[in-house]
C-alpha cells in the first residue's frame, strides 16, 4: 500500500476534522467555554467581527488578561448576550476596568476598529491598539446612558498585535456596563452597504394597486373585526372624537402620514431593544415601529381614507422588504449558535397578518403572494424553530409571546393555503398546553404582572382570532386557567393613579390594553376591570386598542371590591386592603416560589399604598438596554434588613431555589403577617425573621429579629419616591391627601440617600429618584421595630 494518502483522502480528512471541532450550535446547548483563537468574520461585505461576546460558544472572554480591581469589587463575566462588569464601590484607583488580549491578526481589509459598549454614565472609555505600525489609542467623550460603537482609526495599518479596553469612572455605588462585540470596519464601504437599500419608492409597482385605486375599505379576513364589527367601531370611533377631540385610532396616524416607510427597509428589521440595536439604526427606528403599519391601516379602514390604508399597506411591504426579520447578525451570526428566539419575527408576523387583513384590497396578487411567502419563512420560519427546539418556552411567557404572530399568520395563510389547518389546530393546543403549565393553581404568576401580559394577552389575542376564524365565542376556547387569576388581579392591582399593577418582580406599573380587555371579558366582575377603566381614563391614545376595544363590555359598577385579605399560596404574596376615612391603605407582602425566575432579591419586602400614592415602593425595572436594570433587582433597592460591614455586596441567593412565604391573617380592621426570611442568605444571616403587625389601617409595626453571620449591624430599608422630612425623632414622607410618619427605631442611625431611577412608560415617574431611607444598627444580633403611622391631611 502506497504511504501517501491520495488527494481526496487528505481533503476528506480536513472536512472531518473541521466539522468535529467547528461549533455545532444545533446540537444542544452552545459550549461552556469559547474559542481560544481569533477570527475575523464577516458579518457584512464592509464589517466583520473579532471577538462576539454575545455569544458564549464563541467569545474569547477568557483570553482577555483583566487587571485585578478586588479591592472596589470588580467583577468581569460571561454573562446572557455580552461580557459584563462590575464594581461595589468608587474605584481605588483608574482605570476601573482594564483588559488586555492578544490578536496577531490581519486588518488590512478594514480602516477602522469598533467597540460596541454600554458603559457605566460619565464613565471615560479608552481603546489602546498595538499594530504593525506602533501604538494607536481613542478616548471616548464621557459615556451617556445609551450603548455606543466607539470608533479607532487605524491608520493603514495593516495587523492588529493587542488590544486594551480601559474604563473609568468617579462616581461612587454599585456601577454596571457590558461589552457587547468588537470588530472591524470598512467605512467607505459601510455607506455603500448601507445604500442599496434605498431604491424602493411609494408606488410598489405590481406590488399594489395604484394610488386611484378605490378600495371597499372592508377587512378581507375579519382577523379582528368583519364588516358589521367594523362599522361599530366606527360609532366608537365617532364617540371618542365626540368627547375627546381626537380618538387613539388616529393618534399615531396623524403622527406619521408625511413619513415614508420605505426608508425603513434594510438589512433587518428593528424594533425598540436598544441591547441589540446598531448604532445606525436609530433613524429607522424613528420612522417604523411595531404597530405604525397597522395603526396606519386602521386609521384609513375606520376613516374611509384611502391615502392612509394605502400608506399601511406600504408599511408591511417595506418590512417585507428587509432582508432578515430578527434582531441583527447577533442572531444571524456565521456559524454562530446564540439568537434572542423569535420576538422580533413574532411582533412582524403579528402586523404583517394584520395589515393584510385591514389593507387587503390594496395588494396586488403578486403583492399578497410575495408578503406570505416572507411570512411563511422569515415569520413562521423562525417562530417554529424556536418551538421545535426550545422546551423551556412552554414553561414560561415565550411561547405564549409567539402566539399571537404566530397565529395571525397561520390564520392568514390558511385562508389561502388550506393544507395549513392542522398546523393552526397545533397552535391552539400548544396555547393551552403553555397555560397550563405557567398559571399556578391559585391563579397568580411567580414572575410577576408584566411578565404575566403576554400570559393572558398574546396569549388571549391569539385565542381570540382562532375563535373567530371557529366561529366560536371567546369563552368556549379559553382554558379554566384564565378564568381562576381574579384573586392575583385583587392581590396585584395598585392603588396608586399613576399605575395599575403593582411593579413587582421585573416588571413595571402598567399593563397594555389587550391583556386587561382579554381578562375583563372572561372575569367581568374582577380587578382587571377597575385596571381597564383607570388606564383608560389616564391613557386614551394607546395605539395596541383594537382588539380590546373590538372585545371590552364590562361596566366599573359590576366590579367586586377586592377582598380585605387574600393570600396566593403557590406564588406566596399577600396583600390586606383596608379603609382610612374615604382612603384606602394597601399593605403589600412579596414572598416566592422555589427558583421563581425574573424575581428580586426581595422576599419579605412590602408595598405600602395609601390615599392614592405610594409610600413604601418597590423600583419593578427599567429597560433592559440599561445597566441600571440590574442594580433595580438588588435587596438594597427594596424595602429589606440589609448587613452591612461585608466586603462583598451581601445578597440572597436569586433565583432563590426555596419556598419563603409569609403566613398571616386579616379582615377589614387588622392585619398580621410574619416570614422565615433566612433561606437563601445563610451565608449572612444565622437567622432573619420578619413580622408585620397592623391592629387598626392608621398603624404598621414592622418588626426585624437577627443574628449576623458575617457583617458589622444591619440596615433597615424603606424607599420612597415622595418628599421626606427627617427629624431628631421621627421620618416623615408627604403625600398630596396623607401622610406616613417613622418613628425611628432605638440604637439607630438615620440617613437618607436619592438613588437614579428610570421607570419606563409612567411620565410621572420617569425622572423621579429613589429616596432610601436607612435606619442602621450596630451589632450582630438583635431587633429593629419601626413603627409607621398614617395620617389624612
Amino acid at each position: 500500500m502506497s504511504s501517501q494518502m491520495p488527494g481526496y483522502v487528505k481533503i476528506l480528512q480536513i472536512i472531518i476534522i473541521t466539522l468535529l471541532t467547528w461549533p455545532n450550535p444545533g446540537r444542544g446547548e452552545a459550549p461552556k467555554y469559547g474559542r481560544s483563537s481569533v477570527h475575523v468574520i464577516p458579518v457584512n461585505a464592509a464589517e466583520a467581527i473579532i471577538e462576539p461576546f454575545w455569544d458564549p460558544g464563541l467569545s474569547g472572554l477568557a483570553e482577555w488578561d483583566v487587571q485585578d480591581g478586588s479591592s472596589f469589587g470588580l467583577k468581569v463575566w460571561q454573562n446572557w448576550a455580552w461580557a459584563a462588569f462590575e464594581w461595589q464601590h468608587k474605584p481605588t484607583k483608574n482605570p476601573a476596568l482594564s483588559m488586555s488580549r492578544e490578536f496577531n491578526i490581519d486588518c488590512s481589509e478594514y480602516n477602522r476598529l469598533v467597540v460596541s459598549i454600554m458603559a457605566p454614565k460619565n464613565s471615560r472609555v479608552r481603546l489602546q491598539a498595538k499594530t504593525d505600525i506602533g501604538t494607536l489609542s481613542f478616548e471616548a467623550p464621557p459615556a451617556g446612558i445609551h450603548k455606543a460603537e466607539l470608533g479607532l482609526d487605524l491608520n493603514g495599518a495593516k495587523k492588529l498585535i493587542q488590544l486594551t479596553l480601559e474604563v473609568s469612572n468617579d462616581s461612587s455605588g454599585v456601577l454596571h456596563g457590558w461589552i457587547n462585540w468588537i470588530g472591524l470596519q470598512h467605512t467607505d464601504l459601510l455607506a455603500r452597504h448601507h445604500n442599496q437599500w434605498k431604491h424602493y419608492d411609494a408606488q410598489w409597482e405590481g406590488y399594489l394597486k395604484p394610488e386611484s385605486y378605490e378600495p371597499q375599505f372592508v377587512p378581507a379576513y375579519g382577523l379582528i373585526v368583519d364588516e358589521k364589527e367594523l362599522n361599530a367601531l366606527r360609532q366608537k370611533h365617532a364617540d371618542l372624537l365626540k368627547k375627546w377631540g381626537t380618538s387613539p385610532f388616529i393618534e399615531t396616524a396623524r403622527k406619521l402620514a408625511d413619513r415614508n416607510p420605505e426608508n425603513y427597509i434594510g438589512e433587518y428589521v428593528v424594533r425598540i431593544n436598544e441591547r441589540f440595536n446598531r448604532a445606525s439604526d436609530e433613524e429607522r427606528i424613528m420612522t417604523v415601529r411595531p404597530g405604525y403599519g397597522y395603526q396606519l391601516a386602521l386609521a384609513g379602514l375606520l376613516q374611509r381614507d384611502k391615502k392612509l390604508l394605502r400608506l399601511g399597506a406600504r408599511h408591511v411591504l417595506s418590512i417585507a422588504a428587509c432582508e432578515n426579520w430578527d434582531e441583527g447578525f447577533v442572531s444571524n451570526f456565521p456559524g454562530g449558535g446564540w439568537n434572542q428566539r423569535c420576538f422580533s419575527e413574532s411582533v412582524y408576523a403579528f402586523e404583517t397578518a394584520l395589515i393584510l387583513d385591514l389593507a387587503g384590497d390594496y395588494f396586488t396578487d403578486m403583492g399578497r403572494d410575495y408578503i406570505m411567502r416572507r411570512l411563511a419563512e422569515e415569520g413562521l420560519g423562525a417562530i417554529n424553530y424556536n418551538i421545535w427546539k426550545y422546551d423551556y418556552i412552554f414553561h414560561n411567557n415565550q411561547l405564549s409571546w409567539f402566539s399571537n404572530g404566530r397565529m395571525a399568520a397561520l390564520l392568514v395563510l390558511e385562508k389561502e393555503w388550506p393544507r395549513i389547518h392542522a398546523q393552526v389546530e397545533l397552535a391552539y393546543q400548544d396555547i393551552l398546553e403553555n397555560l397550563h403549565n405557567v398559571i399556578l393553581p391559585d391563579g397568580g404568576d411567580v414572575e410577576g404582572p408584566t411578565y404575566f401580559q403576554p400570559i393572558a394577552g398574546n396569549s388571549g389575542v391569539a385565542l381570540y382570532m382562532y375563535a373567530r376564524s371557529r366561529q366560536k365565542t371567546l369563552a368556549e376556547v379559553m382554558p379554566d386557567e384564565l378564568l381562576r387569576t381574579a384573586n392575583f388581579a385583587a392581590a396585584i392591582v395598585s392603588t396608586d393613579a399613576r399605575q395599575d399593577a403593582m411593579p413587582i418582580c421585573d416588571g413595571r406599573g402598567f399593563l397594555d390594553h389587550n391583556v386587561l380587555a382579554i381578562l375583563s371579558t372572561a372575569l367581568p366582575q374582577s380587578q382587571w376591570v377597575k385596571m381597564w377603566h383607570k388606564k383608560i381614563a389616564r391613557e386614551a391614545s394607546m395605539p395596541d386598542m383594537l382588539v380590546s376595544l373590538a372585545l371590552f363590555k364590562p361596566k366599573p359598577e359590576n366590579i367586586t371590591p377586592p377582598p380585605a385579605f387574600i393570600f396566593l399560596p403557590d406564588m406566596g404574596i399577600m396583600a390586606s386592603t383596608r379603609q382610612l376615612g374615604k382612603e384606602i391603605v394597601k399593605i403589600f407582602i412579596m414572598g416566592n416560589k422555589a427558583n421563581a425566575g425574573h424575581s428580586h432579591e426581595d422576599k419579605g419586602s412590602f408595598i405600602l399604598e395609601f390615599a392614592g400614592e405610594t409610600f413604601a415602593m418597590d423600583p419593578g425595572i427599567c429597560n433592559y438596554g440599561n445597566p441600571l436594570h440590574l442594580t433595580l433587582k438588588h435587596c438594597s433597592r427594596h424595602n429589606m434588613l440589609v448587613p452591612y460591614g461585608v466586603k462583598e455586596r451581601p445578597a440572597p441567593e436569586r433565583p432563590l431555589p426555596y419556598d419563603v412565604k409569609p403566613v398571616g391573617q386579616g379582615d377589614s380592621l387588622c392585619f398580621k403577617a410574619e416570614i422565615n426570611v433566612t433561606p437563601g442568605w445563610e451565608k449572612y444571616y444565622q437567622k432573619w425573621h420578619r413580622s408585620w403587625n397592623s391592629p387598626t389601617p392608621d398603624e404598621l409595626k414592622i418588626r426585624d429579629e437577627y443574628e449576623l453571620i458575617q457583617g458589622n449591624g444591619v440596615e433597615f430599608c424603606w424607599s420612597t419616591q415622595l418628599p421626606v422630612k427627617i427629624s431628631p425623632r421621627e421620618v416623615t414622607i408627604i403625600g398630596k391627601r396623607g401622610t406616613v410618619t417613622l418613628k425611628i427605631p432605638a440604637d439607630c442611625q438615620v440617613n437618607l440617600e436619592e438613588l437614579p431611577m428610570i421607570t419606563d412608560g409612567i411620565p410621572s415617574l420617569s425622572s423621579a429618584s429613589q429616596k432610601k431611607i436607612i435606619f442602621r444598627k450596630p451589632g450582630k444580633t438583635g431587633r429593629i421595630e419601626v413603627v409607621a403611622t398614617l395620617r389624612l391631611n
